[in-house]
């Protein structure tokens, strides 16, 4: 076998068949599928184990519930193959993703290989959206340009063991944590454009608090900063660094951020957000990026103050209500 594909799975009895069907369907065979069941209270276990006698290369491993982190590091210590990916136990793929994506990675000889995404929602009727990524260089441009997803890339497998990283444990966005991280190191990544897997959003997947989210998206950059700071690299990665946290605290987060219903921890919310950004890069409105890249987006960062960013949190907030 030439290639592990990852499955962390909780409590997936509803959507692991799909996943499972879509991975064994694969036009490409010289794969496993290394899943793992993090503690699971449903039946997920159970039908794991139905595919793994129907198909020698399922492999089922079971743990005490411990997060999505801790099942992905799991996994990847058990990775014994020349390449490896993740896909999520809710997501699943077309028939000819892994001969694509294997294609392309062997072709460049390139450290990992990434490919489009459409997005489907089962809880309302709405045009799915494909998102493309790259072309892009490594390093600083691929800082800027990464969607910061596991499940749209594979791995040369001796590249990522030699970073010794991580998945930090008891947090969202430990796949921003880890690939941002994983920046520095690369040296080539290709791109196949079409996009192969969908990405599926239940009403499950928005339930957890925007407090909550914002909160961990806090705790993980700064971890980001600290890695770059350890690794005597955030000289070389300022630029970047900086413009990433204006995107994520007046982007994601701030979206978020208003989507809380009770107004004093709305307003703590967004008060964490603006602190973060403005207590590590307090001249971030001289960003390189900033001034030099076009777009509403980058004309709205340059517009948003300490003063002024409850107005644009109440039109936020409006706007959602509609």
């Amino acid at each position: 076998m030439k290639l592990s594909i990852i499955v962390p799975c909780y409590n997936s009895e509803k959507f692991i068949a799909k996943t499972m069907d879509s991975l064994l369907k694969q036009t490409y065979q010289e794969f496993k599928i290394i899943a793992i069941d993090d503690g699971s209270s449903d039946n997920t276990l159970d039908i794991l184990k139905e595919y793994a006698q129907k198909d020698a290369r399922v492999q089922v491993y079971y743990k005490e519930n411990g997060g999505i982190a801790s099942a992905r590091n799991y996994g990847l210590s058990l990775v014994d193959t020349e390449y490896f990916g993740f896909l999520d136990s809710d997501d699943y793929v077309k028939d000819d993703w892994l001969k694509a994506m294997m294609q392309k990675i062997e072709e460049d000889q390139s450290d990992l290989v990434v490919c489009g995404f459409t997005w489907t929602y089962t809880y309302k009727k709405k045009k799915d959206y494909v998102t493309l990524e790259g072309p892009y260089k490594p390093k600083q441009e691929m800082m800027l340009q990464l969607f910061a997803t596991l499940w749209n890339k594979i791995y040369r497998t001796q590249f990522i063991k030699e970073t010794s990283l991580l998945f930090p444990d008891g947090y969202r966005y430990e796949d921003a944590s880890f690939l941002y991280r994983l920046v520095p190191f690369v040296s080539k990544v290709s791109f196949v454009e079409k996009p192969y897997i969908f990405y599926v959003q239940h009403p499950a997947s928005i339930t957890h608090t925007h407090n909550e989210k914002v909160k961990d998206m806090i705790h993980v950059f700064e971890d980001i900063l600290a890695f770059y700071h350890q690794k005597k690299l955030y000289e070389e990665y300022k630029q970047e660094l900086e413009y990433i946290f204006i995107r994520f605290f007046l982007g994601n987060s701030f979206l978020r951020s208003v989507q809380i219903k009770d107004k004093p921890d709305r307003k703590l919310t967004l008060d964490l957000s603006f602190k973060i950004l403005q207590d590590n890069f307090p001249n971030w409105k001289k960003n390189y990026y900033l001034n030099h890249l076009g777009g509403l987006k980058n004309i709205y960062y340059k517009l948003v103050n300490r003063y002024n960013y409850w107005v644009f949190a109440s039109i936020f907030t409006c706007l959602k209500r509609k």
